[in-house]
């Protein structure tokens, strides 16, 4: 397997067959990792890297399918899972929305309402 492996061809598949498909290369991994221990062959020690990085093309191909295929049941939701938000910063985060920054307390309006700004008459 020197050719280089294109991850356009998983996006094609179907899950069940990336699912199939990851399960043999983990129990591929495996037997390469018992030959590891058993001091195999050094051209299946090579192969490790490989394999593992195959799997991680196989499980970010399919991470992507199942985030998209979410991304479309909650298209006109109001509130979207924690992951598919905006990651932005913390402090913007947390920081109050415009209707909880203009909300005032009993005693604010009160004040605000019984004593508002005076008005001066200037003197020419």
């Amino acid at each position: 397997m020197s050719q280089k492996f294109k991850v356009r061809k998983l996006r094609d598949q179907k899950p069940e067959d990336l699912l199939k498909d990851l399960e043999k290369l983990k129990g591929e991994l495996i037997q390469l990792r018992t030959v590891k221990v058993s001091a195999g062959n050094a051209q299946k020690l090579g192969r490790i890297g490989l394999v593992r990085k195959r799997i991680a093309k196989f499980l970010t191909v399919i991470n992507e399918q199942r985030r998209n295929q979410v991304k479309s049941t909650t298209k006109h939701a109001s509130n979207l899972p924690v992951d598919l938000r905006g990651k932005k910063t913390r402090a913007i985060r947390q920081r109050l929305t415009r209707s909880e920054r203009a909300q005032k307390t009993l005693r604010q309006w009160k004040r605000q309402n019984n004593f508002p700004l005076r008005k001066f008459a200037l003197k020419e």
